[in-house]
């Protein structure tokens, strides 16, 4: 009984004690699944996985049917041929987990730790953030940035103007050319960079084919200079060694088309317009982009096929097109471009050269931008060169929910709900409002 006591009276102490501290609780109060801190070199992993989801997995597969590269035809892809059934709500994981919520704030707690010390890292973000800006804002305008990443600071980020994204997209590209030039950097990256392994020299070509792809898209605004162009993709990718890609592992870690196309099989199928203009000339990319049955994507759609984000081949396509409007482009510069595409894809060399000797001995801006659409395949940048110049040319599909074929998409589901400055596009301008850059 007396022992008893004397537990009870440690316990009350101890219970006293409590009462005037916390201390005793802090090692259980930690989450360890939750981290208040984290290497930079496990956030820039997460970042770039998160990119490539963003950019692979919801927003091509509409844009590829948009565009006619593909063809929507069972369940909901049916509809989406249709431009129909495209909702707020399909855009919540690409915005948040992936992007706003997910890599972009990896990115922006990346570049605030190794601005200084580790400039390695922070110009491997920059250019990373400045990908997402670009993906984010062609898709839907003008989007949150300067008052992004706040927190519960800040939980109605005003939304930065389209103009102004692109401003900051080119400034983010300049700084992070700047950083990765540096001769120290305390962290320097590794295997923790999925797309590089740490060669900062083939960031640094990254970037300025980014500098330039970005360049291109004002080409319908006022005071574009193509020659600047030219002189910024010369200096980016410029074999495919250099492809800035997601190379996917295998099982669990796969392509995220296979991951649709194992789920949903021939939801989508591989013909449509630009399968009927790819026979028509007897392109020998067909059997890579197309299975026997139309199914799947040999070359894109495997398990562990690469995620292109920027490549040699857009670059070149990116230079021909800007010779061609500077009234400086020869015919060698559309073969560049295509054989960088064949030669990516693996077409044997006999059919390469001989698809490309059928190439016209003059080549117009519709030839370019054609080869371009087709290099392109399931790549949402090939979205937008149709949007900027409106080639190859297209048509609405019949009896579609849309007078026209979309230019945009809606806005997420979380930002109506949660982001008092929600830019609320009514009825069919959530699809149809021109971007900015996309002048009529």
């Amino acid at each position: 009984m007396k022992n008893v006591k004397i537990f009870l009276t440690a316990l009350l102490a101890a219970g006293l004690m409590a009462g005037c501290s916390k201390k005793w609780l802090e090692d259980y109060t930690e989450d360890p699944t939750r981290p208040s801190d984290v290497s930079p070199r496990v956030l820039l992993s997460s970042a770039q996985v998160s990119y490539a989801m963003a950019q692979g997995d919801v927003l091509p597969r509409l844009s590829s049917i948009f565009i006619q590269q593909m063809t929507g035809t069972d369940r909901q892809s049916l509809a989406h041929q249709r431009y129909a059934q495209i909702g707020e709500g399909d855009f919540d994981q690409t915005w948040g987990p992936n992007g706003y919520a997910g890599g972009m704030m990896d990115l922006k707690i990346i570049i605030d730790k190794t601005s200084g010390a580790s400039p390695h890292y922070a110009g491997i973000a920059k250019v990373m953030m400045a990908m997402y800006l670009g993906l984010f804002t062609d898709i839907w305008g003008d989007i949150p940035y300067t008052e992004a990443f706040q927190g519960a600071n800040n939980l109605n980020p005003r939304y930065d103007s389209q103009e102004q994204i692109y401003a900051t997209i080119q400034s983010l590209l300049d700084e992070a050319i700047t950083n990765l030039q540096s001769t120290t950097s305390a962290l320097k990256p590794g295997s923790d960079d999925l797309v590089f392994g740490g060669n900062l020299g083939k960031w640094i070509k990254t970037a300025r084919s980014l500098k330039a792809r970005y360049a291109l898209h004002l080409s319908k605004r006022s005071g574009f200079n193509p020659a600047e162009v030219v002189s910024l993709a010369t200096q980016g990718i410029d074999n495919n060694a250099d492809n800035a890609q997601m190379v996917f592992a295998g099982p669990p870690n796969t392509n995220p088309w296979f991951q649709f196309n194992t789920q949903r099989l021939a939801y989508i199928t591989q013909t449509g317009t630009m399968y009927d203009m790819m026979k028509a000339k007897n392109d020998p990319r067909i059997s890579l982009y197309r299975s026997a049955d139309s199914a799947t994507m040999p070359f894109y759609g495997g398990q562990t096929s690469p995620l292109p984000f920027i490549t040699n081949h857009e670059t070149k396509f990116i230079i021909a097109e800007a010779k061609f409007r500077a009234g400086s482009f020869v015919r060698q510069d559309l073969i560049d471009a295509v054989t960088a595409n064949m030669n990516y894809l693996g077409v044997p060399a006999a059919d390469r050269d001989s698809y490309i000797n059928a190439i016209p001995a003059t080549p117009a801006l519709d030839d370019i931008m054609y080869e371009k659409y087709v290099a392109m395949f399931s790549h949402i940048e090939a979205w937008t060169d149709w949007r900027r110049t409106n080639l190859p040319a297209l048509t609405p599909v019949p009896n579609a929910n849309l007078p026209a074929i979309p230019r945009r998409l809606p806005y997420p589901e979380t930002e109506r709900l949660y982001n008092d400055n929600f830019i609320n596009l009514q009825g069919n301008d959530a699809f149809l409002k021109r971007h900015w850059w996309d002048v009529e």
